[in-house]
């Protein structure tokens, strides 16, 4: 199979610090694994030349170029894998770049569904899916190439267990489906969950596993996933839909010293691939 891997290592418009140091690291163990079970892999990497960087303005021009490279590989004929330090550019440039009718299975410990307006912290990243679905930043979201709101009702958020008051508002009032991990262990049929879209891209913020396993970041907290529910969760969405893209996103290596985070990407992409 012909693989495109894709690293962005930023955070919060930082190249190569905290989240941003993971998608490099994440990027080379899982080409060694699909190279040795012969995939024909081909890897890139977004790097911005700014002389000075501001979060908003670094964060969009990284989500156009991700847009970009994402259009190409899929000219190419490659399965795209997205290594990003940051939910937000890469949910906005896979989904511009696919330029198709995906739905989203968006894994996350948190909504990432605030706006500037309900936001106390003004942190970019967790205005991610309320930039995708066009509720907020709509300028900047419209100069990605082949930008294009996502409808909430395509929407599938699994594992979100820590959200801010006013976004857990503005999502009880969507059409974004929300499943909670508890939810998840009590009903066996997941596929019910799912949105009625025929392709989806995946999205998995890695704080989505429980951080008695490992704590992926310094936003995670207890309540998440196993790594054995995720796969099984995963396996019924590979059932269920042709998976376009797939995003690992916000993890911090300095908090991973045993690499486990390594072995769960590699078997989620043996999931979706094989």
């Amino acid at each position: 199979m012909k693989i495109f891997l894709l690293a962005v290592p930023y955070d919060s418009g930082h190249y190569k610090i905290r989240l941003g140091t993971g998608p490099l690291m994440l990027q080379k163990g899982l080409a060694r694994d699909l190279n040795n079970r012969m995939h024909e892999v081909r890897e890139g990497e977004v790097s911005l030349d700014i002389a000075f960087p501001t979060e908003i303005a670094t964060g969009f021009e990284v989500a156009r170029r991700v847009a970009a490279r994402i259009f190409e590989s899929k000219e190419h004929n490659e399965f795209p894998i997205v290594f990003a330090g940051n939910c937000n550019a890469a949910a906005l440039g896979i989904l511009s770049g696919l330029r198709g009718e995906e739905g989203i299975v968006w894994f996350d410990a948190h909504g990432d569904f605030n706006t500037p307006e309900t936001s106390s912290s003004g942190f970019l990243d967790g205005m991610a899916l309320s930039m995708v679905t066009g509720s907020c930043w709509t300028a900047l979201t419209a100069s990605i190439p082949g930008y294009r709101p996502m409808p909430e009702e395509k929407i599938v958020l699994i594992g979100g267990h820590d959200l801010d008051p006013l976004e857990e508002n503005r999502l009880r009032a969507s059409a974004i489906t929300v499943i909670s991990p508890e939810t998840v262990r009590r009903n066996s049929d997941v596929s019910t969950f799912l949105p009625t879209v025929r392709s989806v891209y995946l999205h998995i913020d890695l704080d989505v596993l429980d951080t008695s396993f490992v704590k992926a970041n310094s936003y995670a907290g207890p309540g998440g996933l196993s790594p054995a529910e995720l796969f099984s969760i995963i396996s019924v969405i590979k059932k269920n839909h042709n998976i376009s893209a797939i995003a690992f996103t916000s993890y911090d290596p300095s908090m991973d010293p045993e690499q486990k985070v390594q072995g769960v990407i590699t078997e989620i992409v043996k999931i979706v691939i094989e």
